[in-house]
């Protein structure tokens, strides 16, 4: 039997050049077109990859019995095939094809009215560049710095900066971050920036998770973004981006922002209490979102019983 490996040692399926070809098609024959083309090169990776095409499995049977329903008929075909969708959503949302009416943004208000900086926790579902679109469409005058961890993220967006160079998301690879990274988030929160951090992935070279029940079932969390919104005092927020499911909605996508922490004082030996806390607010709203939309989330590895992250040399670079 292989060693599993962390999720951050995985090679990277997505292709470049698959992605350019792709989008072409898109162009030339829109959606309908895109899917027929599309369609035989996901079931080749479904049936070719066992290990992506197992995890979704054990991630939709986990999901049936949180909710007491059937796992979908060749749910994780369909799976892959969201997930390949959503790509191109990326690209599109990127090149300025959605607008306002394909969104359903629920608490905007109430993130924008407050003129703070803060960290924005998010998962990797739906199309979270629309976070951007997002603060476009609102004139919203603040940048984001998205934290990505791998050369994979880098890879897609340097692909995002080609298609279009104004796209006004600050992306930092980081793989740990030390005392000069700190101090400069500290000074994007200062100015009233976010920082968008994902948690549903373990970290690379560091065993700082939180335990969390998710699905009826413990499961590792990175407790990095609720650490960092504890040492930079300063509000957190949940966002996730899921496809719309409600039929009176014409939207594409709803993205829900919900506050899941105001800075307070905290002494030390409530510290870890207090972190935690922050940590299964937030997952509850990820959870509550996946159970509306479950082929909306990303993680196709074993995400109950992951790997143990390897030790990485810590490096950091900005894009």
């Amino acid at each position: 039997m292989n060693e599993q490996k962390h999720w951050s040692q995985e090679q990277e399926n997505t292709s470049t050049l698959g992605i350019r070809v792709l989008l072409g098609i898109f162009r030339l024959g829109g959606r309908a077109l895109f899917h027929l083309s599309l369609w035989p090169v996901v079931v080749f990776f479904w049936l070719t990859v066992s290990r992506s095409r197992n995890a979704s499995r054990a991630y939709l049977q986990q999901m049936a019995r949180f909710t007491g329903t059937s796992a979908p008929f060749l749910g994780s075909l369909r799976h892959l095939m969201r997930f390949s969708d959503t790509i191109l959503d990326k690209i599109l949302a990127v090149s300025g094809s959605f607008g306002p009416q394909d969104l359903n943004v629920v608490n905007a208000d109430e993130i924008l009215n407050d003129a703070r900086g803060g960290i924005i926790v998010t998962a990797h579902t739906g199309c979270v560049e629309l976070c951007q679109v997002m603060s476009e469409t609102q004139q919203a005058r603040r940048r984001l710095h998205v934290l990505v961890h791998t050369v994979h993220a880098v890879r897609f967006n340097n692909l995002i900066r080609k298609i279009n160079p104004q796209f006004a998301v600050n992306h930092i690879e980081v793989t740990s971050i030390g005392p000069q990274t700190a101090v400069e988030l500290s000074s994007f929160i200062e100015r009233g920036d976010w920082i968008v951090i994902v948690a549903d992935r373990t970290p690379i070279g560091s065993s700082s998770t939180i335990n969390i029940s998710f699905l009826g079932k413990k499961a590792p969390f990175a407790a990095g973004p609720f650490i960092l919104a504890h040492v930079l005092e300063c509000p957190a927020w949940s966002m996730i981006c899921t496809r719309e499911t409600s039929p009176a909605s014409r939207a594409r996508y709803r993205v829900e922002f919900s506050k899941i922490s105001e800075p307070r004082p905290v002494s030390r030996h409530e510290r870890n209490a207090a972190i935690a806390e922050m940590a299964e607010r937030w997952v509850k709203t990820l959870e509550r979102a996946l159970t509306a939309s479950p082929l909306d989330w990303f993680n196709f590895f074993d995400f109950w019983h992951p790997a143990a992250p390897k030790a990485a040399i810590v490096h950091r670079k900005e894009h």
